[in-house]
């Protein structure tokens, strides 16, 4: 076996639960663009060639049910039957679903391709963040940046959590999503709601001056079914949330704008299947862990999985009896970053320890290992992240929420059946989003 597939690859940082404050040199930031890419992964691929060198993919004329890797072929399926051949780059939890799931879960893997792409001022405030930006509040928050992945060349895991929060993802998106949460029989109603999104951090015209420790600001509603149609959100969401807590408003139709009290943590969310924390696969705070950098580690995990986006996909060929339609879905092999988290003592969580991996070219929490107070395996998160070369952006749309002890599970994002795609890079600005805003936000039929 190749030493770089089964070894922890911690050179040049440090791979422990120390939390290092040091900024890095001149000489690692220089790296950027050259040895490392412009967002702090490797530049290169692999020994062997199974993972590539990173070659942005950009695509002006792409559009949806555009494919770029159409053509590729599975290299292999991975079943019950051979997964013992694939285990040292497997998660804990697809283990998991081999094992719950003997008959019917299986993994193609494809060839790998590294094409996360951003704009040229985004890759510029990156670059410069490397060498000014440090931790403040004892990891809660950071200075000296508005724009950029905050710590490309990461000396502990809660830099690297951090670049996972504050990735980019435009200026902002508004658009339909759709959401499910099975049965242990496979049974589902469809819940659709509508969003509008905002972002204060990697808006390019602020400043760390302007940014007034906010990060972004959301509304939604939830419009089918009927049951659920008329309840709606608006979250201010800060960056250092433990200096200031979320803003958080609901209004039910016929009623009136309330604010509520923080509803993140482990809050349960789709009929208890996931918890608050759990929505974008990670939103933070990390104040109830204590986070440990493991390293990296090349593993088999979801990615490019362009036919979970296809609009000729119903939502019924997505959605099957105990696991997603894994026909449909798209595994590479990638180098991703390996953070555990634990249960800090004398601080509650319904999860004791959870194992997050990110993809190293988008700091996207692409899978997560989560473990129950009995230090036993409960649940699993993956993220079927996909670039959009035309905007361009990566991001980890349709994420799918395993619960293994009760063969129930929760996917997210779903946008097959919309007449639309998310519109990208829209943008709103904070005197919008507003109590008072709210009711008219539910009421408005877009």
């Amino acid at each position: 076996m190749n030493r770089s597939f089964a070894a922890l690859l911690c050179a040049g940082i440090t791979c422990s639960g120390t939390l290092a404050l040091a900024k890095a040199p001149p000489e690692r930031a220089a790296e950027l663009g050259t040895t490392l890419t412009p967002m702090g992964s490797e530049a290169a691929g692999n020994a062997d060639g199974s993972i590539p060198a990173w070659k942005p993919l950009t695509d002006t004329k792409f559009k949806r049910g555009d494919n770029p890797y159409a053509a590729d072929k599975p290299i292999a399926t991975i079943t019950a039957k051979n997964v013992g051949e694939y285990e040292p780059f497997l998660t804990e939890g697809h283990k998991a679903l081999f094992k719950t799931f003997p008959d019917t879960y299986r993994i193609k893997l494809y060839p790998s391709h590294r094409g996360a792409a951003y704009p040229q001022w985004f890759l510029d405030a990156t670059k410069a963040n490397a060498s000014t930006v440090e931790l403040t509040n004892s990891g809660h928050g950071f200075c000296c940046a508005a724009q950029g992945f905050p710590f490309p060349i990461p000396g502990n895991g809660t830099e690297v959590m951090w670049n996972h929060i504050v990735r980019y993802n435009t200026q902002g998106y508004r658009g339909y999503v759709a959401a499910a949460a099975t049965t242990s029989a496979g049974d589902y109603v469809v819940e659709r709601s509508y969003l509008e999104l905002s972002y204060v951090y990697n808006s390019p015209k602020a400043t760390p001056a302007t940014l007034n420790n906010q990060n972004l600001y959301v509304m939604s509603k939830t419009v089918a079914p009927v049951s659920k149609a008329g309840t709606s959100y608006l979250l201010h969401v800060p960056l250092d949330r433990i200096k200031q807590s979320t803003g958080v408003w609901s209004f039910i139709s016929g009623g009136r704008t309330l604010r509520i009290g923080e509803v993140g943590y482990d809050n349960p969310a789709f009929e208890g299947l996931m918890t608050q924390d759990q929505i974008d696969m990670f939103n933070g705070p990390l104040d109830r862990y204590t986070i440990k950098l493991v390293g990296k580690r090349e593993m088999i995990v979801p990615y490019d999985s362009y036919r979970l986006y296809d609009p000729d996909l119903k939502y019924k060929d997505i959605i099957t009896k105990g696991h997603i339609n894994q026909d449909e879905a798209r595994y590479e092999k990638h180098r991703v970053w390996i953070i555990e988290a634990t249960v800090r003592e004398g601080i509650s969580h319904r999860y004791k320890k959870r194992v997050f991996y990110l993809d190293e070219d988008s700091w996207i929490v692409i899978a997560q290992d989560i473990y129950d107070e009995r230090d036993q395996f409960w649940r699993f998160a993956e993220s079927h992240s996909i670039n959009f070369p035309n905007v361009p952006v990566m991001v980890n749309g349709v994420q799918v929420h395993y619960d293994l002890q009760s063969r129930r599970y929760v996917i997210l994002n779903l946008t097959n059946e919309e007449k639309e795609l998310i519109e990208y890079d829209w943008k709103a600005e904070p005197s919008y989003f507003t109590p008072a805003n709210l009711k008219r936000f539910t009421s408005n039929r877009r």
